[in-house]
């Protein structure tokens, strides 16, 4: 009998963490280094909520807490995303003019209700939150909040400006 290796998502994961780990400790010449915060001067309107944001890039790492809000104040939060990874800012675009591919694969993900209100609004999908207490999001969605494991991170451009 041959014993085989399944892959765990969990040990997916770690394999690609140590992978952009290794890769980001080998800078494109020229690239951009993203270091600093940036946060929403106020909420903005996305469908119903509205939303702030706030990032953190530091190293080979970033942050981003993604507030919802019932109202356009953000006086009645409804819950917080926190997401984070690493990143590696990759070589020049080939189609915008001074903007690098950049990919922020994500290695946690987690939601929490910050009122009644926010937990009503994932308890008709299945996702019972509870006030205060994160969900961590490894392998099973949360409504429109996707699992880590089937929404890994992003591609994107960077582009700095002064």
């Amino acid at each position: 009998m041959v014993a085989k290796h399944v892959a765990t998502p969990l040990a997916v994961l770690a394999a690609m963490v140590a992978a952009m780990v290794a890769a980001s400790t080998n800078a494109v010449a020229g690239a951009p280094v993203l270091r600093g915060e940036w946060r929403s001067a106020m909420p903005e309107a996305q469908g119903k909520l509205f939303v702030t944001r706030y990032f953190r890039f530091n190293e080979n790492r970033w942050v981003l807490l993604y507030r919802a809000y019932a109202d356009p104040e953000g006086k009645l939060p409804l819950f917080t995303m926190n997401v984070g990874g690493v990143f590696v800012v990759g070589g020049a675009s080939a189609s915008v003019p001074d903007a690098y591919e950049s990919v922020f694969p994500a290695t946690r993900r987690s939601i929490t209700a910050d009122s009644a209100a926010g937990a009503a609004l994932f308890a008709p999908v299945g996702c019972a939150l509870k006030i205060g207490e994160p969900k961590a999001l490894l392998s099973e969605s949360c409504g429109f909040v996707p699992s880590l494991m089937s929404a890994m991170g992003e591609y994107d451009l960077v582009k700095i400006s002064a």
